[in-house]
């Protein structure tokens, strides 16, 4: 396993960063900012997944049924919250943004809850090739970014090949759960998972999951509360993972 969260202090500024596709490079990713109100203390709830990140079996300790993870957990609001309302499940948070990850896993240390972990990866490589068939209850795409210029939308998880990385992740009548506020990205979603042979809309569990409340699914995150606030309309989606062929 890669060494868990270093301060950058403990590393010299002047050195020169070695390029690894799997980690964000730049400053801040695109739609997101963050005010750093005091020092972090991730403690053990964060991993720096490096060039070989630890699989999701080394990651989840003994014992837990069940595996969820959430792609792009920003400050962890959804991850914290769940990790309260489902203590039998274990919640990974894959974050590509390492100032990010560092604050979620310290209010995840905070509430001394011990079904969860923060890892700095990139998501969809991560569910490629580091989780075994099968082995997620759920995956969680909350407001993903919509790199809304056109020659970068090739940079959004949910392109043509999402629904096959999923497929081969999610267990059978497992769920994707999404949520965006962008209408252009909604109908991608809609098209790139509806079309999949892999996966059904499930209307109804996505209403039974918001009746269940905060911690389930779909929220609480910090980009809900704000579009929430500005009247932005929200889309949620709930696909399942239709049963696995025996032949």
């Amino acid at each position: 396993m890669q060494p868990l969260y270093s301060s950058p202090m403990s590393t010299s500024e002047s050195a020169p960063k070695p390029h690894n596709p799997r980690m964000h490079q730049g400053g801040k990713l695109s739609f997101r900012s963050r005010v750093q109100d005091q020092q972090d203390d991730p403690g053990d709830r964060l991993v720096i997944g490096g060039e070989d990140p630890p699989t999701l079996a080394e990651l989840v300790p003994a014992g837990f049924a069940d595996v969820e993870i959430e792609i792009g957990p920003g400050k962890g609001a959804f991850v914290v919250a769940a990790t309260a309302q489902k203590p039998d499940t274990f919640l990974l948070g894959i974050e590509a943004a390492t100032g990010y990850a560092s604050l979620a896993a310290t209010r995840l240390r905070e509430t001394g809850r011990r079904n969860g972990l923060f890892l700095v990866d990139n998501g969809k490589l991560f569910l490629a090739d580091r989780v075994d068939q099968a082995a997620l209850a759920a995956v969680h795409v909350y407001f993903p970014d919509p790199w809304p210029k056109r020659r970068h939308r090739g940079r959004r998880f949910f392109t043509d090949d999402a629904p096959r990385i999923l497929a081969r992740v999610i267990r059978d009548h497992g769920y994707c759960l999404i949520a965006t506020d962008n209408a252009c990205y909604a109908g991608q979603i809609a098209r790139v998972m509806g079309h999949s042979a892999d996966f059904e809309r499930d209307e109804r569990h996505e209403q039974e999951l918001l009746a269940r409340g905060p911690g389930h699914a779909f929220t609480p995150t910090n980009f809900e509360r704000k579009y929430v606030e500005q009247g932005r309309v929200i889309r949620r989606y709930a696909f399942r993972r239709l049963p696995r062929s025996d032949a």
